[in-house]
């Protein structure tokens, strides 16, 4: 009878640490993917293009007269979080696209994109 109440009880301290958990969800910018960044074409897509596909970039650098570098950033990060055990899983997704843009036309780019997991 006392083994069972030993059990019991850790048992309902398991369940309650599972009850205190919470989901949180960030997203920051907008979505970039392999798709969309395949639609670039070095020397043919224009500004215009860009705006269409990808929206305002995250910033826009002057190189020179002619020439300036437009970054796009994207977070998108789901995770849970336990009150003791702190942050127990989660699932981030970084992306940044960099562009070259000379005189209203892409001469060059880069995509990077980065994914972690934790899983408890």
């Amino acid at each position: 009878m006392k083994n069972l109440s030993k059990i019991l009880v850790v048992l309902f301290s398991i369940l309650a640490l599972a009850a205190c958990s919470q989901k949180n969800y960030l997203e920051q910018g907008a979505p970039l993917s392999h798709e969309k960044v395949n639609k670039i074409v070095e020397g043919s897509t224009t500004e215009t293009q860009l705006l269409h596909i990808f929206g305002e970039p995250t910033a826009k650098t002057v190189i020179n007269s002619n020439e300036s570098k437009w970054t796009y950033k994207y977070l998108k990060k789901s995770s849970t979080n336990n009150v003791l055990l702190g942050e127990t899983q989660y699932d981030i997704v970084e992306g940044t696209l960099e562009v070259i843009v000379n005189q209203g036309v892409v001469t060059w780019f880069n995509y990077d994109q980065n994914n972690k997991q934790k899983k408890w």
